[in-house]
């Protein structure tokens, strides 16, 4: 193969998965946003709502265990076309069952979501050059956030009332299967995966493993439970979609601003930082709806924008920080465990904030948010006024000699 033809086949590969990865975005979204509608608007408690919430986070860990070598033995484009059916029949099921079932077809969705979200980022890792692969990946994530919010938005103009929704959302699912079904590209060969031990990173990079939890934990609250908060106080369906909408676009402003500060200035000040303004963001929040302030929506979306912008964001400084620390040689590794800390987060965020919303009404949703906050940006303070390890454990001794690393198909005692 010519170096033309090569570097052909290597677009191509990278169109289908991003083309595929962009319907699915949608097609996920559009389920996100519904489901607590649903369960908000039919007066489900909130508990059962987050308990559902949950269920998907809890399948995504599930599959972070065994979808590897799944994928390992069928190769990518099969493995994705596998994950996009199962996707679209789960979907299909919120049709066909009771509200008060919902959380098995969650966990399933979770499943394969995780089985997509392996096959997505190994496939652009293993087709883009190493010059380009920052900003291949900061393009597809760009492009991946304005799907989420535009699908955000147009569901809002889709009735509720009906199950429609759910046929769109799983013939997109379907539909995500055309571009990598269709692309002559292979897909990347996948080798052994080294991975990095918990306790390595707590012991080196502590402030990297509170970050990803904390987005986790923000994030699974955000998104899963957000929206049935804006129907409990009293927000109309468009509304309560905007102020979700609004958290994804917050995000979306700060997260290349924030991505670029992290080279320049100690991670951990940026970390505080951001967890301060969301601190600040819910007593404004409070304030609002106390005093029942003129335009009280558009504070409410405004502030919420805010809370995205300055909680979302942090898990690329959490993993720029972590990278730092520990160094780069098992950069897929360290990610790995850093994506399993966030999926923890993600599994626990929305039963607890729907848990504080059960016992303190609504509002505890922004008492969870307020306190999660302040904790992470207690934690941070403290940890900014020791001094940290001298250096990199990677990059004093030879790979070899290195006890806390194991292949990833072995069970690493982790912390």
């Amino acid at each position: 193969m010519t170096p033309a033809e090569a570097k052909t086949s290597s677009v191509a590969a990278l169109g289908a998965i991003v083309g595929g990865a962009l319907a699915l975005q949608i097609a996920a979204t559009i389920v996100n946003t519904v489901i607590p509608l649903k369960m908000a608007l039919a007066q489900k408690a909130p508990l059962l709502i987050g308990v559902v919430g949950s269920a998907y986070s809890v399948g995504f860990l599930a599959g972070c265990f065994v979808i590897p070598a799944f994928i390992r033995r069928v190769g990518h484009i099969r493995a994705f076309a596998v994950f996009a059916a199962l996707q679209a029949a789960f979907t299909l099921s919120f049709a066909l069952t009771p509200i008060d079932a919902w959380g098995l077809s969650r966990l399933g969705m979770g499943f394969a979501g995780a089985g997509h979200a392996i096959c997505i980022e190994s496939w652009i890792s293993g087709q883009a050059k190493a010059g380009q692969r920052g900003r291949i990946f900061g393009m597809y994530q760009i492009l991946n956030r304005l799907a989420l919010i535009g699908s955000q938005i147009g569901t809002g103009y889709v009735s509720m009332q009906s199950n429609d929704i759910f046929l769109i959302a799983s013939a997109v699912f379907s539909l995500a299967l055309i571009p990598v079904g269709m692309t002559r590209a292979k897909g990347p060969e996948s080798g052994e995966v080294i991975s990095v031990r918990l306790n390595t990173i707590w012991q080196y990079a502590p402030a990297s493993v509170i970050g990803c939890l904390y987005v986790g934990l923000m994030g699974g609250a955000l998104t899963n439970v957000a929206p049935a908060y804006g129907i409990l106080i009293g927000l109309d369906q468009k509304w309560a979609i905007l102020l979700t909408a609004g958290i994804q676009i917050g995000a979306l402003v700060l997260q290349w601003p924030l991505g670029l500060l992290a080279d320049r200035v100690e991670s951990r000040i940026i970390m505080l930082s951001a967890t301060i303004s969301v601190v600040l963001c819910t007593l404004a929040l409070g304030a609002v709806l106390l005093f029942a302030l003129p335009h009280s929506r558009l504070w409410l979306f405004g502030l919420f924008a805010l809370i995205g912008a300055g909680s979302m964001p942090i898990y690329t400084v959490a993993v720029a920080h972590a990278y730092f620390r520990l160094g780069r040689e098992r950069a897929l590794g360290l990610s790995a465990q850093l994506l399993f800390l966030w999926a923890t987060g993600s599994a626990i965020g929305p039963l607890v904030s729907a848990s504080f919303m059960q016992g303190l009404g609504p509002q505890g949703l922004l008492i969870y948010l307020g306190l999660l906050s302040a904790a992470a940006a207690i934690y941070l303070a403290f940890r900014i006024r020791l001094k940290p390890p001298a250096a990199s454990p990677f990059g004093e001794r030879p790979a070899a000699t290195i006890p806390d690393v194991a292949p990833a198909g072995r069970q690493p005692a982790a912390a």
